[in-house]
């Protein structure tokens, strides 16, 4: 097998083609997709606007790696992913190693089922429903069960009165997005697929009702400011659109569409190793067998996802913390920061008030949220981030963009379900591509597919209308809020 090229810079001259297909976007759903179409022999060509890594949501996530859907066909993907993201030298079945970035801590949804009633009895069909690996503990029982560092560390996380059960996943944990986009593109060159950086696709080819083609131009920064090299045109008789928060304006510049999907730009804050909070370290083993294992250290706790929509998760010897706001913003959205008042006293912070708000007022349910190594930040570039491109479902999906005679398909959205389940969002829609019929692939339902809601509303369609959609089903619209353990309540899935 030929290996694949990465084009950038002045020099390189990207190929017209024709290829078999284009896929526009390199984050954790494009580049999985171009492997596995060139691992079926198809000539793939990747365009990227920016680096890889790049600055897009992959490389900010919070990367929690889990299984746990309420939905099992949902459960099925992400096991899939979690598969690749353990063992992915393996898993890919390449002939050189590469890592993904993933770190086994251990995870918990820790719930209260006298606040949130019915919440135990959807945990434990989640523990029945994956089978091994995943069980329903009690409080005591799963607090009895810690090391005494660990019980320790999480005492001064959260409050353990404010959980009845947790979900309990020892294999779970998670994973560094940026390593795993550069461990991805790695895969991508070893099975030959293209890569061509800094290209912004700027308009479509077309021939009759299809897709033919992309034009794009190649750019470079200079004092600051992007100036075009080159405008360029390449051929393939399908293109794939994985470009993150830019797939709503490519669906509406190719095919006319509006969709209801909106931004929600979210920061993660970081929580350094205080004095005040003393974390007790453990040494985890990172890597697989086929690149070798190497230690890291890092807080002695699981990644925790609790019922008041926040999580915690070690990074290094601190945390990083996340919370699950909706609010829906301008795709070109960028954070502003917050303000703090204390009564007459107010100060600025980086962290955007929406964010801000919700963390004071679960500080008294979590004694870390005081501790003097929050970092609240000073401006917005003190604090990581990146911008969930969200759909009413909150779940990411698969399809072809209707009016495009089978030549233009679409893969993205989901909010922080993307990273974990982006390897096997990406793998349906190959079976798509491929023509393999829907009871033979990985999973027969349309949970995780285009048709399992409507996603494609006619040109001239409102914002306002759109958002619409956004409301909670008793309401008329159409969101199922899926939460940090894929849990919906009171919704059937």
């Amino acid at each position: 097998m030929t290996e694949g090229q990465v084009f950038q810079g002045r020099a390189a001259r990207v190929p017209s083609g024709p290829w078999d297909v284009i896929v526009v976007g390199a984050g954790i759903y494009g580049l999985p997709v171009a492997f596995f179409l060139a691992r079926r022999g198809v000539r793939v060509l990747v365009l990227e606007d920016n680096a890889i890594p790049g600055e897009c949501i992959t490389v900010n996530t919070g990367g929690i790696i889990r299984i746990s859907y309420s939905n099992l066909e949902v459960l099925k993907v992400a096991g899939f992913g979690r598969r690749i993201y353990t063992r992915p030298t393996e898993a890919l079945e390449l002939r050189r190693p590469v890592h993904l970035g993933f770190v086994r801590t251990g995870w918990g949804r820790f719930v209260h089922e006298g606040e949130r009633p019915g919440i135990l009895d959807q945990i434990e069909r989640i523990a029945r429903g994956a089978g091994q690996g995943l069980r329903v503990e009690a409080r005591d029982e799963y607090l009895g069960g810690l090391t005494a560092p660990r019980r320790a560390n999480l005492e001064k996380i959260l409050d353990p009165d404010d959980f009845t059960h947790v979900l309990v996943d020892d294999d779970g944990g998670f994973a560094d997005g940026g390593t795993a986009l550069t461990g991805f593109l790695d895969g991508c060159l070893q099975a030959g697929v293209a890569v061509s950086l800094y290209s912004r696709v700027v308009d479509f080819v077309r021939t009759g009702g299809r897709v033919t083609g992309v034009t794009f131009e190649r750019w470079t920064q200079e004092g600051g400011k992007h100036r075009v090299m080159e405008r360029a045109t390449a051929f393939a008789p399908r293109v794939v659109l994985a470009a993150g928060r830019g797939n709503g304006a490519l669906v509406r510049q190719v095919a006319g569409w509006e969709m209801p999907t909106f931004t929600s730009f979210h920061q993660l804050p970081y929580i350094r190793n205080s004095p005040d909070l003393d974390f007790a370290q453990a040494r985890v083993r990172i890597g697989e067998p086929a690149v070798g294992w190497r230690e890291l250290e890092v807080i002695d706790a699981p990644v925790i996802s609790h019922w008041r929509n926040i999580y915690f998760r070690p990074e290094g010897h601190g945390l990083v913390c996340g919370n699950h706001h909706h609010a829906l913003q301008p795709d070109d959205y960028q954070p502003t920061g917050g303000v703090i008042d204390t009564g007459g006293f107010t100060m600025r912070v980086g962290l955007d008030q929406v964010m801000l708000d919700s963390v004071v007022a679960l500080m008294p349910r979590f004694p870390v949220l005081t501790s003097n190594g929050l970092n609240l930040g000073r401006t917005p570039a003190d604090i990581p981030g990146g911008a969930y491109y969200m759909n009413p479902e909150e779940l990411p999906f698969e399809g072809e963009v209707p009016g495009t005679d089978g030549s233009v398909f679409y893969a993205w959205s989901g909010c922080g379900t993307g990273f974990k389940l982006g390897p096997g969002v990406a793998w349906l829609a190959v079976e798509r591509l491929m023509g393999v019929p829907r009871e033979d692939r990985l999973i027969a339902s349309t949970s995780l597919s285009a048709e399992r809601a409507e996603y494609f509303y006619p040109p001239g369609t409102s914002r306002e209308e759109l958002l619409r959609l956004f409301r909670p089903v008793s309401e008329g619209g159409r969101l199922i809020e899926i939460g940090a353990a894929g849990i919906a309540p009171g919704v059937p899935r």
